[in-house]
């Protein structure tokens, strides 16, 4: 056992006196493990085996339609302190309500926040420690109502959060392997920085994978998520955060990853032959094979050896811009239901206040559902407080999105995304803006694609479509900058400044394509008080539809 050290630790001393003895909660745990090896017993005696490849793809094949992620951070929340019913009402009724039927709930849960009971959630797992008195444990809480309202809910555990990097939630790092084994960490203290300077200050207190002492306590998680919750299956979130090797040793590290995964499959299968039920493991990755590649995940072999149940796919930092058809085309080569990710704040706000093209874009690719990251921290109207869009947010939102058909009529705005911080950006597909047209007029032609997930010739051959408008903003540009616009094969042409960087233009609806549409630009001319050199900033297409 290794010796602990305690100074950068929350004080236990600090916990109320008046919480739950360790032992009456290691008591409840007992009972709670002797559960998952008894559950469904019935359905264990049948001769088909729970850990088969059959039984697996039957229960990884349920339909759900949206995939709603879960932090849980609102443990930290004051009306948690009153107890269960108090700390579902923060965001679970919102979710049924919505008609969500899976959930992803964070084991790590409030990793990057704090309130007034001190415990963290490896103190709870790892060693007995309630979380506080009116609840010893949120996870079984979450789990039971998920039960009772015939929710799916699944265990995401973050395989190398780094938060604590950015002195999140504490100015020093807690988690025991981290204090006690430095050495084990990717980087060192010299690195710190903020969430904007860059890959070395994003990773330094990240995890080394490299370490069997590190692979071995990450495979504890899985394990003791699987046994101890009544769960349908465990999430391997590896998007928080995309880095397990220190920098250019990922691949020959990535044979280490891939028996990791070996590894983690059979301890579940051993927890589903237990239950009696299919355990799932699902896995949370970059958004292309090659991005896959790049931080040491053979994701192929992955599949092919049947090692994963479903697939989410992407951080959804860039959902606008991914080509999400190729894992998804990869997915059900092998029969996994692949998930891309819509990382929601920042493009719905990209998307003009709702999700419905980013939506529109996954649905056409032939997703099975669509991943909702941080949906409880979109900017929209009425917000409760912290991580709680109003009831009538979840209402309006999600729904419009869990069906293509539904989905197919509403108005949209496809965009593309910008670059993000280099931590996510290298585990994501390239983002197209901001792109440079240079300083004089016909200085510099750029094309920059666009996906269109609706079918617009067909919407307008049904009399459905309204109009189709491009928007574009600017950096540099003066009075009287004109632009020269290209759509696909369509004529060029040419449209000016409005002011304030800002220039639009009908689009020609045949013209459109569902898919990859290639935009050309170019400075057609420029303003007698030009100055700056002109660099696109943002580019959406708005599709509206006639209302019924």
């Amino acid at each position: 056992m290794t010796r602990r050290r305690t100074q950068n630790r929350p004080r236990l001393a600090e916990l109320e006196t008046d919480l739950l003895s360790r032992r009456s909660f290691l008591a409840a745990a007992s009972a709670a493990g002797a559960h998952w090896a008894t559950a469904r017993a019935g359905s264990a005696k049948s001769e088909s085996d729970p850990a088969s490849i059959e039984a697996r793809r039957k229960a990884a094949w349920r339909r759900r339609p949206l995939i709603l992620d879960d932090d849980g951070d609102l443990v930290y929340a004051d009306e948690t302190r009153k107890g269960p019913a108090a700390f579902l009402s923060l965001r679970m009724h919102d979710c049924r309500a919505a008609g969500v039927n899976s959930l992803a709930w964070c084991i790590m849960w409030g990793i990057a926040k704090k309130g007034k009971t001190p415990v963290r959630y490896w103190q709870t797992q790892k060693l007995g420690t309630p979380f506080q008195k009116n609840m010893p444990d949120p996870t079984p809480v979450i789990a039971k109502f998920c039960r009772e309202h015939e929710i799916e809910v699944v265990g995401s555990i973050r395989m190398n959060d780094c938060h604590d990097g950015y002195g999140l939630p504490f100015p020093k790092l807690v988690y025991p392997l981290k204090v006690e084994h430095p050495e084990m960490l990717i980087g060192d203290e010299s690195q710190r920085g903020g969430v904007a300077d860059g890959l070395a200050a994003a990773m330094w207190s990240g995890l080394d994978y490299a370490h069997q002492k590190v692979r071995d306590d990450r495979l504890w998680w899985i394990e003791n998520t699987a046994k101890q919750y009544d769960l349908d299956g465990v999430d391997l979130n590896f998007f928080r955060m995309p880095f397990y090797f220190k920098l250019g040793e990922e691949e020959q590290n990535t044979p280490l990853m891939t028996d990791f995964i070996r590894q983690a499959r059979k301890r579940l299968d051993a927890v589903s032959r237990h239950r009696g039920r299919p355990v799932l493991l699902g896995v949370r990755v970059p958004g292309t094979i090659e991005t896959c590649n790049r931080i040491g995940f053979d994701i192929e072999t992955w599949l092919r050896e049947r090692l994963v149940d479903r697939l989410l796919t992407g951080g959804g930092y860039v959902c606008y811009s991914t080509p999400a058809e190729e894992l998804i085309k990869l997915g059900h080569r092998f029969d996994v239901p692949v998930y891309p990710c819509i990382n929601c704040p920042a493009n719905y706000t990209l998307g003009g206040g709702n999700l419905r093209a980013a939506a529109s874009n996954f649905w056409s690719a032939g997703a099975d559902g669509i991943y909702l990251w941080n949906f409880q921290y979109i900017p929209a109207p009425g917000s409760l407080g912290y991580g709680r869009p109003a009831n009538e947010q979840y209402k309006k939102h999600l729904p419009e999105i869990d069906d293509p058909e539904k989905l197919r009529h509403l108005d949209k705005s496809f965009t593309v995304n910008r670059r993000v911080w280099k931590q996510y950006q290298r585990a994501s597909a390239p983002a197209p803006l901001p792109v440079a047209l240079g300083q004089r007029a016909g200085e510099t032609a750029r094309t920059i694609p666009i996906r269109i997930g609706d079918d617009i010739p067909s919407a307008l051959r049904a009399g459905k479509l309204r109009d189709v408008v491009l928007r574009i903003q600017t950096s540099g540009a003066a009075k009287g900058d004109a632009l020269a616009v290209t759509l696909n094969d369509a004529p060029s042409k040419v449209t000016e400044n409005s002011g304030d960087n800002r220039f639009s233009l009908p689009l020609e609806p045949r013209t459109v394509k569902q898919g990859i549409n290639q935009l050309k630009l170019k400075t057609a001319r420029r303003g007698t008080s030009a100055k700056n050199a002109i660099a696109i900033e943002h580019i959406n297409v708005d599709v509206r539809y006639q209302q019924e």
